[in-house]
């Protein structure tokens, strides 16, 4: 489909030395890879919806806009947890 043609190549991340800077050695600064959840849950420990996730390596993204644009997003909900209280 073009959802998975598009996806692999725009939305799979590879570690490259832009993911080291700014001392973020051993580890992408980006947080790749993503945590694989198998179903998405409400965790009340963080007061924070975890999505599902089936590849840690690929950017959450909208299936929408990822075929009628064309290009690289990372779409993430902030409507709970640690996330939220940044805003």
């Amino acid at each position: 489909s073009e959802v998975k043609k598009c996806g692999e190549v725009l939305q799979r991340h590879h570690c490259r030395s832009v993911c080291h800077k700014y001392g973020n050695e051993g580890h992408c600064r980006f947080l790749f890879p993503h945590e694989e959840v198998d179903v998405s849950h409400f965790d009340a420990e963080t007061n924070s919806v975890v999505f599902m996730c089936r590849d840690g390596t690929v950017n959450y993204f909208n299936p929408y806009i990822l075929v009628s644009c064309h290009h690289n997003h990372d779409i993430k909900c902030i409507l709970s947890g640690l996330d939220n209280e940044s805003i």
